[in-house]
């Protein structure tokens, strides 16, 4: 019995020692992972003359310099991972920690995005008011639904972190869109996101979801006749040198909402989980900024270079959309689509 007894007792002494090493360990570990660099991958679609590319860049710049380098920032841009729709595949996967779609393709995986999207939904006669209207919608208690469904896919949300990029339009190359008529049977290329096919196909467009890094040469070859997106994008992608016409449809505001693997973000300090925050945020202000200007600046440019900017009669293109938001279902019905009108 003697014998058992000490056995016993040499190992409780031992799963004692064993507790306090582990301990010891983990304390180790932690120290260890806060003196440790931590390398943030972010990438997304645009090329490296956009402004959302300069959002990332200061970004990287103001989480560097907060962390006093020890947090590192690798921006990789122009769609180099894969297409948007890719890059929120692999941000859910943690095979890249941060990317910056837009809402619309965003909505693939949190249907409820897609409200932010809908023809003429943000409020404002010109970008300047639309963009107000936008943060105080972000602020709004009826984004938090849109944030805890994008939590529930795995992915974190900045509801207040506002990257603006405006009005998108359509550009074509052989006829002027000024009225619903106009658009009927035209091959128009979208994002493979329903938000943007579904609008157009209501239109009476026929509709293709391309890839943007294909669309240049789908024009040029006639593939295309029309494409639609922000005036930045149509400069910065060149459509100018293959398309006349910027007609002003304005059919979406676009803003691009970054998000996060959910599940690296919860393993984050709280320090290192602010720094990012701020960042989002500041580099938001500052990116949708320089796009205001821009998107004023180099309509200028588009029609310095041949480009005819057409006045569409919007009023017909409202009437034709303005229950396009049973489209998506449940996920958006017209309580919570009147809630985001009304929180402008």
């Amino acid at each position: 019995m003697k014998l058992v007894h000490y056995f016993a007792l040499l190992c409780a002494v031992v799963l004692v020692l064993s507790a306090c090493g582990n301990d010891s360990a983990k304390t180790n570990a932690n120290a260890a992972g806060e003196n440790r660099t931590l390398s943030i991958k972010l990438a997304h679609v645009t090329n490296d003359q956009s402004a959302i590319h300069k959002g990332s860049i200061k970004f990287k710049e103001l989480v560097e310099k907060e962390s006093n380098g020890k947090m590192k920032v690798e921006v990789i841009p122009g769609g180099q991972l894969g297409s948007e729709k890719d890059l929120v595949e692999s941000t859910k996967l943690g095979t890249v920690d941060i990317t910056i779609p837009s809402a619309a393709v965003l909505s693939n995986f949190v249907p409820k995005v897609a409200v932010l999207t809908l023809p003429y939904v943000i409020k404002g006669s010109n970008e300047a008011e639309k963009y107000e209207s936008l943060k105080k919608l972000s602020g709004s208690e009826v984004f938090k639904e849109i944030e805890k469904d994008t939590d529930a896919v795995g992915l974190k949300l900045f509801p207040e972190a506002v990257w603006w990029v405006g009005d998108r339009h359509v550009t074509t190359k052989d006829k002027p869109i000024k009225t619903l008529a106009d658009l009927k049977g035209v091959k128009i290329r979208t994002p493979d996101a329903a938000a943007h096919t579904e609008p157009f196909k209501v239109l009476g467009a026929n509709v293709t979801a391309m890839n943007i890094t294909e669309v240049y040469y789908s024009l040029k070859t006639g593939a295309l006749e029309a494409q639609e997106n922000s005036i930045n994008q149509i400069y910065t992608n060149k459509f100018h040198e293959v398309q006349k016409y910027v007609n002003l449809t304005g059919h979406m505001t676009q803003n691009e909402l970054p998000v996060l693997n959910k599940q690296w973000w919860d393993g984050l300090s709280k320090d290192q989980q602010s720094i990012i925050e701020k960042a989002m945020f500041d580099a938001g202000v500052y990116m949708s900024d320089l796009q205001l200007k821009q998107n004023e600046e180099e309509l200028k440019i588009l029609q310095d270079n041949g480009m005819e900017v057409v006045e569409t009669n919007l009023e017909e293109f409202k009437e034709v959309t303005k229950d396009l938001y049973k489209s998506f279902g449940n996920a958006i019905d017209e309580d919570f689509y009147n809630k985001i009108a009304e929180s402008q």
